[in-house]
């Protein structure tokens, strides 16, 4: 085996130009800048890749991250499912940090949501919308 081979072969290599992993980094670059639209697209490839090769752990922080860039943007309806998906696996995977901000990051949209209001077109009044019950 030469040094090289030693150096990027095997695992390691794979690892490294690993799709998955590069639009992770892409995703993470994008909110740095601000992106976040181009973000949500780099995380949600990367999630897709990591759920296909079962890497849970990366996948649910890729969950996570879209939900974030979301709620950057201001689209606590968007961040919703996003942040329900992941609650589960970040508590399976013991990533109690996470998993306590997603929780969080979910009860203040569901907050948002349940009391936003809407105008009334035909009246033109501002109406409070509450959530369903039952």
């Amino acid at each position: 085996m030469t040094m090289q081979e030693g150096l990027w072969g095997g695992a390691a290599m794979r690892q490294l130009y690993d799709k998955a992993y590069f639009l992770d980094l892409l995703g993470d670059s994008q909110v740095g800048l601000g992106r976040y639209e181009a973000a949500i697209e780099a995380h949600r490839q990367a999630a897709e890749e990591f759920r296909t090769q079962g890497a849970q752990c990366s996948y649910a922080l890729c969950l996570f991250k879209i939900a974030d860039s979301h709620l950057a943007l201001g689209e606590p309806w968007h961040a919703i499912g996003y942040l329900e998906a992941s609650l589960p696996l970040l508590g399976d995977l013991g990533m109690t940090r996470h998993e306590t901000i997603a929780r969080r990051q979910l009860d203040g949209c569901q907050a948002e949501l349940a009391g936003a209001r809407l105008r009334d077109p035909a009246s033109g009044n501002t109406v409070a919308v509450s959530p369903r019950q039952g």
